[in-house]
């Protein structure tokens, strides 16, 4: 049942009201976790030879994640849009290491976005509140739509993929990855062509992010033991894909498959 929960959501039309207040009790509550990224990581032989910076080495693998995501295209010089920005880290990364011309990430959490803009103050870097499913940006105002571990919470993803398309400049790319049940996965492939991208590179990832938990497994547990109340350690267990836990299982037993993307807006939208 947590799996469909996570994985599924027409099943649950009430869960995006849990991830908001999830995610703005995450953030109002624990500010003091030294943690600016949330997703579940990323490791191969390449980009564990990463280059960073010593205050980035303990969130090394979410941080590959960003890599091998959005690293396939230049980003030098863009304007680049995160939906989903969470605590952002993935956008500070974004603009430290890739050099885009602007970073402008956007969460639906007030308070993740109060998190963002204190924690994170740099030239060209920015933050907002905003619904991926109904984006209050113009048309046509990015080069590149990052989209990380984030679409999952989504209610209707069609309205997130045509928010997407309508957002980006002709011929901008959207770097995407996310998990869907087994099932789901050629379903999804067929919405972001109905929204009129092209897919240039499609690839699966469960390996290497399944290998990232497992290597991010005590930091994890260490963290959920010294700064998260006891009554809320099944949750969290659950939310931080710790071992044993139903969404680890899921992507260990094949019922998650977790996918990335290179796609290019590339004709007009179908709707």
């Amino acid at each position: 049942m947590l799996n469909n929960f996570l994985a599924r959501p027409n099943n649950f039309p009430l869960r995006r009201l849990f991830w908001r207040f999830w995610y703005n009790y995450f953030a109002s509550k624990y500010q003091d976790i030294n943690i600016v990224l949330m997703n579940y990581g990323y490791t191969d032989f390449k980009t564990d030879r990463l280059s960073l910076d010593h205050t980035d080495e303990r969130e090394r693998y979410c941080i590959q994640l960003y890599h091998h995501v959005a690293n396939v295209v230049p980003l030098e010089g863009l304007d680049v849009l995160e939906v989903g920005c969470g605590r952002g880290g993935g956008a500070s990364y974004l603009r430290r290491y890739l050099n885009p011309q602007s970073v402008t990430g956007v969460d639906f959490s007030a308070n993740n976005i109060q998190f963002c803009r204190q924690r994170h103050q740099m030239l060209g870097l920015e933050f907002s509140v905003d619904d991926a499913e109904s984006l209050s940006l113009p048309d046509h105002a990015f080069d590149a739509v990052v989209n990380i571990e984030s679409s999952h919470c989504y209610r209707q993803i069609e309205r997130f993929f045509s928010e997407v398309f309508r957002v980006l400049r002709p011929q901008g790319y959207f770097l995407f990855a996310d998990f869907r049940p087994q099932e789901a996965v050629e379903a999804t492939r067929k919405q972001l062509i109905k929204a009129g991208f092209s897919i240039l590179k499609q690839e699966a990832i469960t390996a290497n992010v399944l290998a990232a938990m497992d290597l991010e497994n005590e930091r994890k547990l260490g963290i959920i033991k010294t700064k998260i109340p006891v009554g809320f350690h099944g949750l969290a267990r659950w939310f931080a894909g710790i071992q044993g836990s139903p969404v680890y299982e899921a992507f260990h037993q094949g019922d998650l498959e977790y996918w990335c993307y290179l796609l290019q807006q590339s004709h007009p939208s179908q709707g």
